[in-house]
């Protein structure tokens, strides 16, 4: 069933209720708007981010500030909450009035892995996601300039250096993954910021790096790197030449299945506790600038992510369906002891 309703009903639903909760408790909003309006939102709307400027979860949350702020006429702004690899912008938005005005944009591996170890509370599963703002395959990168031309010679290699952020970053089940269906020796040094990561890569300290499909045209650095492996069973319009699942089979009888895991997600959410009629309201208006902005539209265009972000992603259902299948996909693989399988070298 299609879960999007109209906005306005929407909007006027989501503001009638806040307004009648304040008129219980006997106070104003918590922003010092007029709850009475009938509107929501009715105050600024905070888009808190999980990493510093110039990442793509930041670069999406600033995308869509000025589109929201036009369809609401209300501010919206971004605040970049960087620490605890994207946890400590989680508990802020977590801890924040549960009235619609906090979202938080982050990303679904990490959110999963923190979430199955333990380093997150509330869980992520009693977050209120309502969309998945943008989903692209993970892809293994290489210096275009290196001595690694394509995937026979990394596989050529007698051990492999990757690192690339803390024990959490969703890219490590995926090179997990791989080094365990080849049975390759590896090295793993974390610790990198994003930007410190791809360098390593450029200076030959790292044979890898694993980026989405599209990260490195949006950066303006594509030119710097050489796509090996796309984790789809389809080639990526942005990396044609990149090896994909299908070719793991077909050329090395490789048999690695496609999982949520193997996809880089953004999800949006706000405040467990916020009523649902906000939370369809918020994902309501995520539909209306995909479907009918379009000055978004084009900016979408222009950051290689129109073929990315899609309306079918947005709404409490469909979320709800992919948040269960990302935390059954890293329960069954394990995350508990992945920082002991880094450390070791050894997938198995």
């Amino acid at each position: 069933m299609n879960r999007r309703i109209s906005a306005v009903g929407a909007l006027v639903a989501a503001g009638l209720l806040a307004a009648g909760c304040s008129a219980e408790s006997g106070s104003g909003s918590s922003n010092g708007s007029d709850a009475g309006s009938g509107t929501f939102p009715s105050g600024t709307v905070h888009i808190v981010v999980g990493s510093g400027p110039g990442s793509t979860m930041d670069m999406l949350a600033r995308g869509l500030a000025p589109r929201l702020q036009a369809l609401w006429g209300e501010s919206v702004v971004v605040d970049n909450v960087p620490g605890a690899n994207q946890s400590a912008a989680y508990h802020e938005a977590a801890g924040a009035d549960p009235d619609g005005h906090t979202l938080f944009l982050g990303v679904h591996g990490t959110m999963g892995i923190h979430d199955q170890l333990g380093t997150i509370d509330p869980g992520w599963q009693e977050f209120e996601w309502f969309g998945t703002i943008l989903e692209e395959p993970w892809t293994l990168y290489t210096a275009a300039d290196g001595d690694i031309k394509d995937l026979d010679d990394l596989l050529a290699q007698d051990l492999i250096r990757y690192g690339d952020s803390g024990y959490e970053s969703p890219i490590n089940p995926v090179a997990l993954t791989f080094f365990e269906a080849f049975d390759k020796d590896f090295v793993f040094t974390p610790g990198y910021d994003p930007g410190a990561a791809q360098q390593s890569v450029l200076t030959g300290e790292q044979h890898i790096v694993g980026r989405d499909a599209a990260q490195m045209l949006r950066s303006g650095t594509d030119e710097d790197f050489r796509a090996l492996l796309v984790f789809s069973e389809e080639p990526s319009p942005f990396q044609p030449d990149a090896k994909t699942l299908k070719d793991l089979r077909d050329d090395y009888g490789v048999d690695i299945p496609e999982q949520e895991i193997f996809q880089l997600g953004f999800p949006i959410g706000t405040t467990p506790g916020t009523p649902e009629e906000i939370v369809d309201a918020l994902a309501d208006a995520i539909i209306t600038l995909l479907e009918e902005d379009e000055e978004f539209q084009q900016w979408l265009r222009d950051n290689h992510m129109a073929d990315s972000v899609l309306a079918e992603r947005i709404g409490r259902e469909v979320t709800r369906e992919h948040v269960d299948a990302v935390t059954e996909q890293y329960a069954e693989f394990g995350v508990k002891d992945i920082q002991k399988r880094l450390e070791s070298g050894s997938a198995n």
